[in-house]
């Protein structure tokens, strides 16, 4: 046996399995999302502390990404985001609460929420907000003044959502991002950190009301898809009119 036939015999497994993997791990279109049963077998199985017993929605932000909002055995209003990634659908998020969050999917910002109708809700108020600053890096010293925007969510009676956030707040945000970026001012005034989104809720007759029920219960992450939990502000707490 010659020389070149050894090395093809012992090389022949190695490229087999490279093969396999190189197959199984080819990125594919997504497969049709779970089940209502799929969800919450998977879910529990996961995150035991959280049963869900009624799936109510499957809303798709894009093909790769979902949101399941649902009704847990103890009648909690929770919810899950899930993502298609290595070839298989994974619960990234899940709550077993409602409380807003927010998935930035890079070209744009989608908030997700599942209130409990205990808590009479009628309307959510989205913030985005930066606190005026002022910056000295050596001989350069730059001041950025208060920005603020706000967009109102009307219930109308359905307790759960998804809404992008509205187009000229995509472009605002875009462009001071790009601004920050040529002016070298990334370190100190970041979007990351300089931006907040907070929101305020109000009942059917318009008087400012605090969730608590929906801001209550576990949640877990498997840190895929970061999706970020959207803190409540009270109004007398906001400077300025809106």
């Amino acid at each position: 046996m010659g020389r070149k036939t050894k090395k093809f015999i012992l090389l022949a497994p190695v490229l087999l399995i490279i093969g396999i993997l190189s197959f199984i791990n080819f990125p594919k279109d997504p497969d049709p999302f779970p089940s209502d049963e799929q969800v919450i077998e998977r879910i529990t199985s996961f995150f035991s502390e959280i049963r869900p017993k009624i799936i109510q929605d499957r809303i798709f932000l894009d093909d790769r990404h979902v949101f399941v909002p649902f009704i847990s055995e103890d009648d909690g209003y929770g919810m899950s985001f899930w993502v298609w990634k290595n070839n298989e659908w994974i619960a990234a998020s899940v709550s077993g609460g409602g409380q807003p969050m927010v998935w930035n999917g890079g070209e744009e910002a989608v908030i997700m929420w599942n209130l409990n109708p205990k808590d009479e809700v009628g309307e959510i108020s989205i913030f985005v907000k930066k606190e005026r600053d002022f910056m000295v890096s050596g001989e350069l010293a730059t001041y950025q003044p208060r920005m603020g925007m706000m967009h109102r969510i009307p219930l109308e009676g359905k307790m759960y959502g998804a809404e992008s956030f509205p187009d000229h707040w995509q472009e605002l945000i875009k462009q001071y991002g790009e601004i920050q970026s040529s002016d070298g001012q990334n370190e100190f005034l970041g979007l990351e950190g300089g931006l907040q989104v907070v929101a305020s809720f109000h009942d059917a007759k318009g008087k400012e009301t605090f969730p608590h029920i929906s801001f209550t219960g576990n949640s877990y992450s498997t840190g895929d898809e970061f999706v970020e939990a959207v803190i409540q502000v009270h109004e007398n707490e906001l400077e300025g009119k809106y």
